[in-house]
């Protein structure tokens, strides 16, 4: 029997509301847009056992594998196209995405972790009252931010394969409502940049680790030789955050780190597509 649950349509409905100021004769007065965001919250998840452990690990303990899925899926944004935004979250979640987003989330369930090394057998549930082995793919994609012109998703992974430990990895979605297209690290920053957007990136952390020197940071668990321009990145009010996963610039017990970078500081490497989207949040 089929592990699997996708839950009926939860539909969110969320007011953004956007205040301008009329002319100074009518100072008191403000007007109200509505952003209408209609979202379906879908999950599902599968259990297996891994047969022929023991051809690996002869004293192994029994080996299962879940993987579970929560996606909120965008079904209508302010009366925008959608459909790339929509196509790249079902590409985020599975890279040979279905024709629907129902077919990509059961595609995702056929490849759990350990189907590379194990006979998998699937099961309804896994054994709570006996060790074991459970190898983990928990992947969830949601929206983290958003204004009347541009969204951004971030699809977060976190996965165990039976090594030391899990893992968590993140990448990001920035979708632009009037060009309806993603903003790549490519449309997003001007070729030749790649020197200003580093000091940028390593002025900003050190100043959240406040120390003067980039040999400073490597007191704080940063890597500073290591340090390099993130393809992982979002737009969050006057900032583009760069994002790094575990162990990109800094050891696993560190965790993730986002990197702030005020956008007025970076402004000549930014695309006149991302200076109108960021601009659009000033009031």
């Amino acid at each position: 029997m089929k592990a699997l649950y996708i839950s009926s349509a939860i539909l969110l409905s969320i007011i953004a509301v956007a205040c301008s100021h009329k002319s100074s004769d009518t100072s008191n007065e403000s007007t109200i847009s509505n952003f209408r965001i209609v979202q379906t919250v879908k999950s599902a998840t599968r259990n297996y056992i891994c047969k022929g452990a023991k051809a690996f690990f002869a004293d192994s303990l029994p080996i299962y594998s879940k993987v579970h899925l929560t996606i909120q899926w965008p079904e209508e944004l302010g009366g925008f196209n959608i459909q790339p935004l929509q196509d790249s979250i079902m590409t985020a979640i599975y890279e040979t995405p279905k024709t629907s987003i129902d077919e990509t989330i059961l595609a995702a369930l056929d490849s759990p972790e350990g189907s590379d090394t194990y006979i998998m057998e699937e099961i309804d549930s896994i054994p709570s009252e006996e060790q074991t082995m459970t190898l983990y793919r928990d992947k969830i994609a949601s929206a983290i931010t958003f204004s009347p012109s541009y969204i951004v998703y971030q699809i977060m992974t976190a996965s165990y394969d039976g090594g030391a430990h899990g893992m968590t990895v993140s990448r990001f979605i920035n979708y632009d409502f009037d060009s309806t297209r993603v903003i790549t690290p490519q449309l997003a920053f001007k070729a030749g940049c790649d020197e200003t957007l580093l000091k940028a990136i390593q002025e900003q952390l050190m100043a959240m680790c406040q120390v003067r020197s980039l040999n400073e940071l490597d007191n704080y668990g940063i890597f500073s030789n290591q340090i390099f321009v993130s393809p992982e990145f979002y737009l969050q009010g006057y900032n583009i955050v760069f994002h790094y996963n575990p162990y990109d610039i800094a050891p696993y017990s560190t965790g993730s780190i986002d990197v702030p970078v005020p956008y007025y500081t970076i402004r000549e490497c930014l695309s006149p597509e991302v200076l109108r989207l960021l601009a659009s949040t000033e009031i």
